[in-house]
């Protein structure tokens, strides 16, 4: 994890960069983070421990040293209200998007049909699920049935002996099933939604 001083830094190569599309030379890092000129193995130690967290690309040319933002960063800005307006707050942060969607054991999912709608996903939305074989109690979960058909849904295990399999449409109802007809396939933690 990033100390204040390497956000710092982050922050400042990361605004240096979008404004002047070009890397900092180490004497503009120094006097942007308000240390002496001679303090070059700070800079250096920092800005390795930026790329061992996947933040930064480093590399040489010649003998200068070419920094850039690693692009499976996202910038967060700040808030944004879906409902009533809220005073505009800068929440200067990244986003590591690589470990979100890429992370360890995930998979995705094209998304057919309403069954979890009231869940906020749709017809056509990409599902990010992480691989599982057991779910707790109202995981919405992808699950194989009788090891033949799959389906995203709420599930719940209640019904005593069984498993029941809930959608998130209120046009719809749940199902439920003999243990052994279900095999969860993974846990559901987030979508992607693509508007043309």
């Amino acid at each position: 994890m990033s100390t204040v001083f390497q956000e710092a830094i982050y922050k400042f190569i990361a605004a240096y960069i979008a404004q002047y599309q070009a890397s900092p030379s180490f004497s503009e890092l120094t006097a942007a983070m308000s240390i002496s000129p001679n303090s070059k193995s700070l800079i250096t130690r920092s800005l390795r421990a930026l790329e061992k967290e996947g933040k930064l690309i480093l590399r040489k040319d010649g003998r200068r040293l070419l920094i850039s933002i690693n692009s499976k960063h996202l910038h967060l800005l700040g808030r944004i209200s879906a409902g009533n307006p809220i005073e505009a707050i800068s929440d200067d942060q990244y986003i590591d998007v690589e470990k979100l969607v890429y992370g360890l054991n995930r998979f995705a999912l094209h998304v057919k049909g309403n069954s979890m709608i009231e869940e906020g996903i749709f017809d056509g939305d990409l599902v990010i699920c992480r691989s599982a074989s057991t779910a707790n109690e109202n995981d919405i979960v992808v699950a194989l049935i009788d090891q033949n058909t799959t389906t995203i849904k709420k599930i719940s295990f209640k019904t005593k002996g069984m498993v029941t399999l809930i959608p998130a449409n209120k046009d719809l109802t749940a199902k439920v099933y003999l243990p052994e007809r279900i095999s969860i396939q993974g846990i559901y933690i987030g979508l992607i939604r693509m508007h043309s």
